[in-house]
């Protein structure tokens, strides 16, 4: 939890990192995204698609093609301006914060960028995915679907904002916690 806090108010560099990260978790595994992120770096991040999509797939990563168009897209688009905008609004209004990276960027959907916005250190957002889906199946009984659209995206979050408000946790922080409890490890 320190680590997001911190990167609250780390520098362009960090917040380009995490965006990518958070690109390439989407639909994989954080260990895979997390190797195949620092193979990009040490290629000198380019910004050219097929060279971000040779990289991905030297390293098995799926998705390739469609994520090397996100990755090079983030890098034309995402500058310390747009950072400095998200950063403005995202400490106004977190909910805010989300649409305009859904607006703005490719590959970012409600999960990816509540993901991205926790990472930075916001925590008025929960991470929806399927392990969240199987918790509130498992301990409230709910019957649920694992189809996310936006509405019951939102009110799956309102019911973990409703449980960590109990708590007295955020419910980026609960959304953790439940992300532990349910495979046993903690990254990021």
């Amino acid at each position: 939890m320190d680590e997001f806090k911190l990167n609250k108010y780390a520098s362009y560099n960090v917040w380009l990192r995490e965006l990518l990260l958070c690109i390439l978790t989407s639909n994989s595994s954080f260990i895979n995204a997390y190797r195949a992120l620092n193979y990009i770096y040490s290629l000198g991040l380019p910004k050219d698609e097929n060279k971000i999509m040779m990289a991905l797939r030297s390293v098995g990563y799926r998705f390739y093609r469609l994520k090397a168009r996100y990755i090079v897209y983030a890098l034309n688009t995402f500058d310390s301006k747009m950072a400095e905008q998200l950063r403005l609004l995202a400490d106004r209004d977190q909910f805010e914060a989300r649409e305009f990276l859904m607006d703005n960027l490719y590959g970012l959907g409600m999960k990816e960028s509540s993901h991205y916005l926790r990472n930075l250190g916001y925590f008025d957002l929960s991470i929806i995915d399927r392990h969240v889906i199987d918790f509130l199946r498992t301990y409230l009984e709910l019957n649920i679907t694992n189809k996310l659209t936006k509405k019951r995206y939102l009110e799956y979050e309102g019911v973990l904002r409703s449980i960590s408000t109990f708590l007295g946790i955020p419910p980026g922080i609960f959304d953790l916690y439940i992300w532990y409890v349910e495979t046993g490890t903690l990254v990021k």
